[in-house]
């Protein structure tokens, strides 16, 4: 039923001529881009440290469970499922990973969802909009061929219950805030569960003829990020939330500039340092290393400058 589903969306975009496929393409490349989380980042540092820390804690977490399920599950793509398959070529380059749960579908929750909660009850529209995004963004992926129905579906309701269980948290460390090292230690303990996991369970080895289907380490790619963004978030989070508490409040001309100039380097470092480190350590290793670098850069080493500036000032 998914695999004909995915063959009738298909018939309607040759049927359309691909007219629809630039936006499709475009709603998938906003909910898990470069640029989407550097706006988070952005937002993080200049715009709202409450709502922006709100943000990544709920997109980083959902990522690595997302890719737990994703690398236990190990459900091939549609177009490996069935040949008659054929996503769009141009989407193939963000499709990485098994299929099961959609990781764009998930971020697209995290993100618009982060979104609705925070701001939901006094803008309703608002809330509507982003529940909107999360449902197109899903759509997006059946109609550009690269994942199934259940894909979506199941990733939604896993981001769901993520942000669920984050607002509990939340609740609880406003009324306890002595807990928040527990919190770190559990997400610090949770990434390196899940690289054991990784690394120590076993994949399906499917060949055909002599060549290996789908290569589980390239699968695991994605995984060793996530964690490793877990890994570097927490410990950055923590560092923030008891000795640095900048401030973004009221906002200041210095504060946008200082954030759009550390954008840089977290481009470099997301973008290069996978590759520089991956003759020493091995590509699964570099992408764990860079993503922790990556959130604690985020999360404490540019708010210890902007916090450092704001003192100064003071």
């Amino acid at each position: 039923m998914d695999i004909e589903y995915l063959l009738l969306l298909q018939r309607l975009r040759e049927a359309a001529g691909g007219l629809l496929t630039p936006l499709m393409e475009l709603v998938s490349e906003l909910a898990a881009s470069s640029v989407t989380i550097g706006a988070a980042a952005f937002v993080f540092w200049a715009v709202d440290r409450h709502f922006g820390g709100f943000l990544m804690l709920n997109y980083v977490g959902s990522s690595l469970l997302n890719q737990a399920v994703k690398l236990t599950a190990c459900v091939y793509r549609p177009w490996v499922r069935d040949g008659r398959v054929q996503p769009v070529l141009t989407a193939l380059d963000k499709a990485t990973g098994y299929s099961f749960p959609s990781g764009h579908t998930q971020s697209a929750a995290a993100i618009y969802g982060s979104v609705a909660l925070w701001y939901g009850k006094k803008r309703p529209w608002l809330a509507s909009l982003m529940a909107a995004m999360i449902l197109l963004t899903g759509f997006s992926r059946n109609y550009l061929g690269v994942h199934t129905p259940q894909d979506v579906i199941v990733s939604m309701a896993l981001c769901a219950g993520y942000l669920w269980l984050n607002g509990k948290v939340a609740a609880l460390l406003e009324k306890r805030p002595g807990l928040d090292a527990a919190v770190a230690a559990a997400g610090v303990a949770f990434a390196l569960a899940s690289v054991a996991w990784f690394s120590c369970k076993s994949y399906p080895l499917d060949y055909v003829d002599g060549a290996l289907l789908v290569d589980p380490v390239v699968m695991m790619e994605d995984g060793f990020m996530a964690a490793g963004m877990v890994f570097g978030f927490y410990p950055g989070w923590l560092i923030e939330r008891r000795w640095l508490r900048f401030t973004t409040s009221p906002r200041r001309r210095w504060q946008y500039a200082l954030a759009a100039a550390a954008l840089v380097p977290m481009l470099a470092i997301y973008r290069l340092l996978p590759g520089a480190l991956a003759g020493l350590t091995g590509p699964l290793w570099a992408e764990f290393i860079s993503c922790a670098l990556l959130a604690f850069y985020v999360m404490a080493l540019v708010p210890a400058l902007i916090c450092r500036i704001q003192r100064r000032r003071a």
